[in-house]
């Protein structure tokens, strides 16, 4: 964790409290002071939208100083720190960062002059949609458009060798990853899940349905976080102890979004599960259906994208049952002690055991077959000088920075 409105932050002696530090001069988009006191009025109500159910663990939040604010759990958990991601905004949306929404235009932004680490070389991001990335691409080709905000695994191999757009590709938070109903009666038993997981070739994913655009996973844990193990279990590629494992022919049904990546996973995993005697349906369903069914618990697996990262607060939300994201009643009778553990250690060497624990648990009784992290890209004008960013980064973090090559800062129309 990186410091962002804040300075920095001092732990309290009994781990139950974090005293934040706020830098000088902050304000919010519309003027007024980002002080102490304004920030601990409003970061009740961010921490209640950012955590849903586990706003019980916030015992209090006050200004303990005059550029100081204390935050106060009512158990000693990692997830203290972790929560401080949640975006500090006022309950009208109007936030701090480096560009605010332009008075009666909800599709332009303009530069926050008063941004507390210098305003910005962009003066104005003006924001439209398109049907599909085969239109942007065409418009961003004719010099109209100066960048797409996502570029799909799809669209990637046609932009790669364009002299007048850079690609900046960057690993989202997100993964792909079927979920299975152990509720379900053909997916009750671990055996049968672990067997799905074991036939499931993640290299071809990665290779063949992403374009190479994927990082391969065999669980909830962000690939680079720091208790993270690399000897980690995971599941491999074993296709004839699948077999075995699963005893007899299985048909399942896998609803999914509408949407050309999910369509090119569910048709190779489809053919890897078919060479181990299972028949996967892929049943495209419009998201809003999706989520009504899986809200009610009425499907056997769901092909869909979850975040997952960067910290391990984000896989709870996801897979608790009493988290904020856990909108198909997602996980089994065993991943809440597993996450409760994580959310319970009282040292970093708990921590990490606690880690490696859930990503054991998450094999044994596999709430998901995990895919591949997402790999997106965004595609950038080179009428606009980018600094670099860390491999991996999304260079959107950088966008303060952007300004015209040629110096002149009327850019483009957009």
């Amino acid at each position: 964790m990186l410091p962002s409105v804040a300075e920095s932050w001092t732990l309290g002696p009994d781990g139950r409290s974090l005293t934040v530090k706020l830098r000088p001069r902050i304000t919010f988009h519309d003027g007024s002071p980002a002080n102490a006191e304004a920030i601990a009025s409003v970061f009740p109500g961010v921490l209640k939208a950012f955590l849903g159910p586990l706003v019980s663990m916030v015992e209090t939040v006050k200004a303990s100083g005059p550029d100081s604010v204390t935050i106060t759990f009512r158990e000693k958990t990692p997830f203290l720190i972790e929560t401080l991601e949640a975006p500090i905004q006022k309950p009208n949306g109007v936030g701090t960062g480096a560009f605010k929404t332009a008075e009666k235009a909800t599709t332009e932004l303009i530069s926050n002059d008063d941004y507390y680490l210098g305003a910005p070389a962009l003066k104005r991001v003006h924001v439209e949609t398109f049907p599909s990335i085969r239109t942007a691409w065409a418009e961003m080709l004719r010099d109209k458009i100066d960048m797409l905000w996502e570029v799909g695994p799809e669209a990637l191999a046609s932009m790669q060798n364009s002299n007048t757009v850079s690609l900046f590709t960057f690993t989202r938070r997100y993964q792909y990853v079927i979920v299975m109903n152990p509720r379900a009666p053909a997916l009750a038993p671990a055996t049968v899940r672990r067997a799905l997981s074991q036939a499931v070739d993640r290299a071809e994913i990665v290779r063949s349905a992403l374009n190479g655009y994927g990082i391969e996973s065999s669980g909830p844990v962000w690939p680079k976080h720091w208790a993270s193990k690399s000897d980690s279990p995971k599941f491999g590629l074993d296709p004839e102890a699948a077999t075995r494992a699963l005893g007899r022919p299985l048909k399942l049904t896998c609803l999914m979004p509408p949407d050309s990546p999910f369509e090119r996973i569910a048709i190779t995993v489809k053919r890897q599960l078919a060479a181990v005697g299972v028949d996967l349906l892929p049943e495209e369903v419009p998201v809003d259906e999706l989520a009504k069914r899986a809200g009610a618990g009425q499907y056997e697996a769901l092909l869909i994208e979850v975040i997952s990262g960067q910290t391990m607060f984000r896989p709870y939300v996801v897979w608790h049952s009493q988290g904020q994201s856990n909108w198909g009643k997602f996980g089994t009778s065993t991943s809440d002690a597993a996450l409760d553990r994580v959310r319970r250690a009282q040292s970093d060497d708990e921590y990490r055991a606690a880690v490696a624990g859930l990503q054991q648990n998450f094999m044994d009784d596999p709430p998901a077959i995990f895919l591949a992290w997402s790999v997106r890209a965004r595609a950038i004008s080179r009428r606009f000088v980018v600094p670099a960013v860390e491999p991996g980064r999304d260079v959107l973090s950088t966008i303060r920075l952007w300004k015209p090559a040629t110096g002149d800062l009327r850019a483009s129309r957009n």
